[in-house]
């Protein structure tokens, strides 16, 4: 996998208090304002190893951007992290591959565990496909 978490959320504040916690926990990141823009990286030949995605923006919602990951074959293997005020979309989220699900507002001890974790067990992931 490559070396970055993309940050998704249309609203900069956002973006730039995630980038700069995730930064400084000794991450790259990089940043998108749209769901199309996470899938234009998803899908390029540099994607992201880890995707925080949030539900609610403008044109697309996440739960479509995990949809359209999910359909494509090199995209649908990077684990997602969706990030939401609406706890009921939790099901249908992890039913289109979430590994995991944050409610805003959010802790960020919590995410940070939680991009540790679902990072690691990527990794693993990778590593048993390999022996395989």
């Amino acid at each position: 996998m490559s070396g970055y978490i993309l940050v998704v959320d249309d609203q900069y504040g956002v973006r730039l208090l995630l980038h700069t916690v995730l930064e400084e926990s000794s991450y790259n990141v990089k940043t998108v304002a749209s769901g199309a823009e996470c899938l234009s990286l998803a899908m390029s030949f540099n994607p992201p190893s880890l995707i925080l995605l949030d539900q609610r923006m403008p044109t697309m919602t996440g739960l479509q951007v995990l949809s359209m990951l999910g359909e494509d074959c090199q995209a649908k293997n990077i684990p997602v992290i969706m990030i939401s005020a609406e706890s009921d979309i939790e099901e249908v989220a992890r039913s289109l591959g979430v590994k995991n699900f944050l409610s805003k507002p959010m802790d960020l001890n919590v995410l940070l565990k939680t991009v540790e974790d679902t990072l690691a067990r990527a990794k693993l992931k990778q590593s048993d496909v390999g022996r395989g």
